[in-house]
Parts: structure tokens; C-alpha cells; sequence
């Protein structure tokens, strides 16, 4: 009965789901991966969730709650720094310890591209929900050379491209990472201090 389905199992297996991604991809993945990752029985699973395709509907949504609801307690801990350098940060530290995205660049690269292109209209809802004031005094805004969903969409896709370049040493990754921080600066970071750290791990 839907009645007596639990939250906290129901997200427990969502992210079982995603580090079960991460390991075999979404193709192969089964609901025994998904088990397996959540320490549940695949009985449980099955109650909440019939089928594959049931979970793939619904983990998109939880992860963009889970993407919303992180960026809000990271504007929250970080009061008084400017509004587009949270973001930038908050935006690698997601990507980079997503469970999935980052072991399925390699292995299921359409995938990641995809969810990319789906996610980036849902990035931008959220970024102008919560950074709207903010990116308004960004400096380019107020000279009028972009407009705040301009700067949002720069943004983005400069974090997006510095996530899917691959390799330390890679020359175009180091400018893009050196485009990032030029961008936070320019857009009204303190003088002397540098934008987000973007350096692999």
C-alpha cells in the first residue's frame, strides 16, 4: 500500500540507484544493482518501484530536488560571499561527487551528455530562484553588457565544459578553468581574491 511506503527507504534507493550507475551504467543496471547498492532486498525495491523505468522516472526528479536542495544550504553556509562564485563552486562540487556522472563520462558518455541537456534548463530555473538578486548586481549586468539569463547561461556551460574536459594536464582545461575564474572575478568577486577553486581532484 502506497500508505505505508517510508521517505526515507524511497530516497535510500534512489541513491542506491545512482552509485549503482556509477558502477555498471544505465544500460546494464538491474534492479539487483539497485538492491545491492541500497542494502535492501530486491522485494523492497519492487514495492516501491515496479519496474526500471518507474525508478528512472522518478530519480530524475529527485535529482533535481537533491541539486536544488544542495545549493540552497550551500548559499545558506556561505553568507556574504558573491552569489555567482557560490554557484560556480557549488556547481564542480556537485558534479564532481555526483555517484554516476563522473565513472559514466567514459563509459556511457551519451548518457551524460543527455542528462546534461535536459538538466541545464532545470540549473537555470533554480539559479534564478535563488541568485536572481545577486547576479542583478553581477558587474557585467549592471554595465548592461549581458543580461542576468545571459550571465546564467555563461556560467553554467563554462562549469559544464570544465567538468567534461578530461585529464590533469590537458591545456584546455587549464584555460577553461582559467575562463571560470576570470568570470567570477569580473563579475564581482573581491579584488585580490581568487573565483572558485577549479583544480581536479
Amino acid at each position: 500500500m502506497t500508505g505505508e511506503l517510508i521517505p526515507e527507504t524511497r530516497d535510500r534507493i534512489l541513491e542506491g540507484a545512482l552509485q549503482a550507475m556509477g558502477r555498471v551504467g544505465l544500460r546494464r543496471l538491474t534492479m539487483a544493482d539497485v538492491a545491492t547498492a541500497a542494502r535492501l532486498s530486491r522485494g523492497t525495491v519492487y514495492r516501491y518501484f515496479p519496474s526500471k523505468e518507474d525508478l528512472l522516472a522518478v530519480l530524475a526528479e529527485y535529482e533535481r530536488d537533491r541539486f536544488s536542495e544542495g545549493l540552497r544550504r550551500s548559499l545558506a553556509e556561505e553568507k556574504g560571499r558573491p552569489g555567482l562564485e557560490a554557484l560556480a563552486e557549488y556547481l564542480m562540487k556537485y558534479l564532481r561527487e555526483h555517484p554516476a556522472l563522473t565513472l559514466m563520462i567514459d563509459t556511457e558518455p551519451a548518457f551524460v551528455l543527455g542528462f546534461f541537456r535536459r538538466q541545464l534548463p532545470v540549473f537555470h530555473r533554480i539559479a534564478d530562484d535563488l541568485l536572481g538578486e545577486p547576479m542583478e548586481q553581477a558587474r557585467p549586468v549592471r554595465d548592461g553588457r549581458v543580461n542576468v539569463a545571459e550571465l546564467n547561461e555563461l556560467l553554467l556551460r563554462v562549469v559544464l565544459s570544465v567538468f567534461l574536459v578530461p585529464g590533469e594536464s590537458s591545456a584546455t582545461a587549464g584555460v577553461l578553468e582559467g575562463v571560470l575564474d576570470s568570470l567570477v572575478r569580473l563579475a564581482g568577486a573581491p579584488p585580490g581574491r581568487r573565483g572558485p577553486s577549479t583544480a581536479r581532484q
